[in-house]
């Protein structure tokens, strides 16, 4: 029996994980539910469209019990969604999608409501937290740590050892050497090369990566 699930959101990084869902042929998609995208059409695959479920006046989400995941690639906006969620239905099961082209070595835990997409290497012992990220042929090597609500861009390439604090995103491309810190909320620019530790609240760019300015969770880094 196919597991029925719900993506939030209805961006371009829902739609990712939607064509995900539907290679792996074990859950029964339900649709997107997203207050903002009021009666639109956001996606048309095989002749089939795909409704905001909200929409439906039988739907509740205060009444599901099914399976969701968090479709929205910015860690801010995704953590003050699940916490939207949570005021209203804390019986939400949190799915983590993990795409089958990926390859993660047997002793990695992922948290719940995890999207590790396509080409991404995961070497042993790191430890994902809760509704993270980690994008397109990212490699994350031996004893890394992603706190809740982090996530690296595509073809990101992190050292040994290396942590990175909540809702910190790693832009495309970017190295970062073992045994580095990345503090809360940090951004790495695109392509960077990270050699020191980074402090929290503040952008990072270069190669190697200096310190830009300070940032908050207000920052649009992926505009």
């Amino acid at each position: 029996m196919k597991k029925k699930i719900i993506i939030f959101g209805s961006g371009y990084h829902a739609i990712v994980i939607y064509f995900e869902i539907l290679k792996q042929k074990k859950y029964s998609f339900l649709g997107f539910y997203d207050e903002k995208n009021n009666n639109k059409i956001i996606l048309k695959y095989k002749n089939k469209r795909e409704n905001n479920l909200y929409k439906d006046k039988k739907f509740k989400i205060n009444n599901y019990k099914g399976l969701g995941i968090i479709g929205v690639g910015h860690n801010h906006i995704r953590r003050d969604l699940y916490n939207y969620i949570l005021k209203k239905n804390k019986k939400i099961l949190w799915e983590t999608i993990i795409s089958q082209n990926s390859k993660i070595s047997l002793n990695v835990k992922i948290g719940e409501g995890c999207f590790i997409m396509s080409g991404c290497i995961i070497n042993n012992n790191t430890i994902i937290e809760n509704h993270c990220c980690v994008n397109t042929r990212a490699s994350l090597d031996h004893d890394n740590y992603l706190e809740k609500f982090a996530s690296v861009g595509p073809g990101v390439i992190t050292g040994g050892n290396v942590k990175i604090q909540s809702e910190s995103y790693i832009g495309i491309g970017s190295v970062i050497k073992n045994n580095i810190l990345i503090g809360k909320n940090t951004v790495v620019g695109g392509g960077s090369f990270v050699l020191k530790n980074c402090l929290s609240n503040s952008l990072y760019f270069g190669s190697p990566a200096r310190k830009i300015k300070k940032i908050n969770k207000k920052f649009n880094y992926l505009k």
